[in-house]
C-alpha cells in the first residue's frame, strides 16, 4: 500500500517535471508578476493624480476664501447696496439666507443712517481641511468702522471659521462661525 502511494508521488512528480509544466508554471509566475505591476501602477497613478488635485486645492482655496471673507464684511454707507448685492454673489445655503436677512433687516438701514462704512482685511488665513470641492479655512481679519455719530474709526480684530463649497468651479461662502 505504502509503495503504491509512492509510486504514485513518483509518478506525479515526473509529470510536473516534464519541460512542458515547467515552460506553463514559468509562464503563468511572468503573467502574475506582470499583472501585479500593472495594477500597483495604476493604483500608484490614479492616487497621485487624486492628490495632485487635493494639493492644488489646499494651495489655492485659502488664498482665496480670505478676501471672499473680506469683502463679505465690507461696505461703505454710499454704496452698501451694491456692496452686499456683490457680496451675495459669493455666497450659498444657510449662509445665503441668513446674510440676506441681516443685512436687509440691519446693515443696510444702520449704515444709511448712521453712515457707516467697515472695511475689513485679511490679516492671515489656515486651511482646516480640504477636499475637491468644499473646505474649511480659520480667517483672521483686521477691521475699521467709522460712522457719523463716532467719526474717530474703531479697530476691530476677529477669526472666523469660514465653509467653502465649490458647486460651479467658484468658490462660495457656505457658512460663516465667529470664534
Amino acid at each position: 500500500m505504502i509503495a503504491r502511494v509512492f509510486d504514485r508521488i513518483r509518478r506525479l512528480a515526473a509529470v510536473v517535471q516534464h519541460p512542458c509544466h515547467q515552460v506553463w508554471r514559468l509562464s503563468v509566475l511572468a503573467l502574475l508578476a506582470v499583472s501585479a505591476t500593472a495594477c500597483a501602477a495604476v493604483g500608484h497613478f490614479h492616487y497621485a493624480a487624486a492628490d495632485q488635485r487635493t494639493a492644488e486645492v489646499r494651495r489655492s482655496v485659502a488664498a482665496q476664501v480670505g478676501p471672499l471673507t473680506a469683502g463679505v464684511l465690507t461696505y461703505k454707507a454710499d454704496t452698501v447696496d451694491a456692496d452686499v448685492q456683490q457680496s451675495k454673489t459669493h455666497a450659498t445655503g444657510d449662509f445665503l439666507n441668513s446674510y440676506t436677512k441681516l443685512t436687509t433687516d440691519t446693515i443696510i438701514p444702520q449704515a444709511r443712517q448712521s453712515h457707516v462704512d467697515a472695511r475689513w482685511e485679511v490679516s492671515g488665513t489656515s486651511l482646516v481641511s480640504a477636499a475637491q470641492d468644499s473646505a474649511v479655512v480659520l480667517v483672521l481679519l483686521r477691521g475699521i468702522t467709522t460712522n457719523s455719530t463716532k467719526p474717530d474709526p474703531t479697530y476691530l480684530v476677529s477669526s472666523v471659521r469660514v465653509h467653502v463649497v465649490k458647486p460651479h468651479g467658484q468658490w462660495l461662502i457656505d457658512r460663516m462661525e465667529p470664534l
